[in-house]
């Protein structure tokens, strides 16, 4: 008995379907086209040992304006006053961190970090400032609306020693499911507010002293050559509160970025000077303090090369200035003189590399 051609043409086409709709791939290939969402990752303890490679430099500007009768004729609204330069304070710094996440989301954070340095460079610089007047000076010389034109200039090599703390408080506000694709790759991020505490402080020696420019159109200056004797001591320290946002990303399997800045609005800022060459100043004799703003930035890149263990490396700056406080000198006999702070900054900047590990 003959089937009808019509069931032929059904089974062919039956068959022609399931060949077309069958994968050539192997069921683990097929797996390589399909997303899935895997548990966000997390962690109860982080710990970070990084080498900031820093160029770290600071400025103290202070004056006082002068009495007008101190000039011929009397002149009124001129300044005479100082800038402090400390530069080439390089060296390594080294971080130490520890960050605890007791309930997922919410995280606190320490570090602290100090560093030794030495071959810096310090120049002092005294000027006169008298934007559109006319100084008849004592040498007999006329100077025409000079700005912060330096009457004495002296250097001096420094050396000494920075140390900071930070203590943050981080709460998660925004993450992304994290992602598959056959676990070879991910995406996900995240990003953190914090909030926290800042303390950073330099102490600085300055000795070999060596005196620049000399000139007697106003004050008697030491003449130039070296300064015998020369062994004082600076201290300039920031603090205050600070607040900003950490971004966190998943490169990869194996790789991870993050991105951090944070700003101080109220940064205290307290300095000192013993100068031993001048015996009528107390130790310290020179005390300044002024508020002013803390700016900080950091990114990072690191690779998970074992379990529970990254290797990472970025690049970090810290900026400190203040527009205006106040700087007063303490006399052996007990009495005291203030003076205007014009102005006073410090930069740290420079790349790091590390080692974190977490659990």
């Amino acid at each position: 008995m003959k089937r009808p051609r019509s069931t032929y043409f059904c089974a062919c086409l039956a068959l022609a379907a399931a060949l077309f709709c069958a994968s050539p791939f192997p069921a683990s290939a097929r797996y390589y086209y399909s997303w899935e969402k895997k548990p966000a990752k997390s962690f109860l303890i982080k710990t970070r040992v990084r080498r900031w490679q820093t160029a770290t430099s600071g400025q103290v500007r202070a004056s006082i304006v002068t009495p007008a009768d101190l000039w011929s004729p009397p002149t009124d609204n001129i300044s005479m006053g100082n800038t402090n330069d400390f530069k080439v304070m390089d060296a390594p710094l080294y971080l130490l961190s520890a960050e605890v996440q007791p309930v997922r989301g919410f995280s606190v954070e320490f570090e602290t970090g100090d560093n030794s340095f030495s071959g810096g460079k310090y120049y002092e610089h005294d000027w006169l400032h008298a934007t559109n007047k006319t100084l008849y000076l004592y040498s007999g010389a006329v100077w025409e609306s000079p700005q912060h034109r330096d009457y004495a200039k002296s250097s001096a090599e420094t050396g000494g020693t920075a140390r900071q703390y930070s203590l943050a408080a981080y709460l998660n506000v925004y993450k992304t499911d994290p992602l598959a694709q056959d676990e070879e790759y991910e995406v996900a991020h995240s990003l953190d507010f914090f909030a926290g505490y800042s303390w950073y402080e330099t102490k600085v020696r300055l000795f070999n002293g060596y005196t620049i420019m000399s000139t007697d159109v106003f004050l008697p200056t030491p003449p130039v050559g070296p300064t015998i004797g020369l062994d004082s001591r600076a201290t300039m320290r920031w603090s205050g509160w600070r607040f900003g946002f950490r971004e966190q990303a998943s490169l990869g399997k194996n790789f991870f970025a993050e991105g951090k800045f944070a700003f101080g609005p109220l940064m205290k800022y307290k300095g000192s000077n013993y100068w031993n060459l001048d015996t009528t100043l107390q130790n310290p004799g020179i005390r300044s303090s002024a508020t002013g703003t803390l700016v900080e930035f950091s990114l990072s890149a690191s690779y998970r090369f074992w379990e529970h263990f990254e290797f990472e490396g970025g690049w970090m700056a810290c900026s400190y200035k203040a527009a205006s406080g106040k700087q007063t000198y303490y006399y052996t006999d007990g009495s005291t003189w203030e003076g205007k702070l014009n102005k006073v900054s410090a930069t740290r900047k420079g790349v790091f590399f590390g080692l974190s590990w977490k659990y």
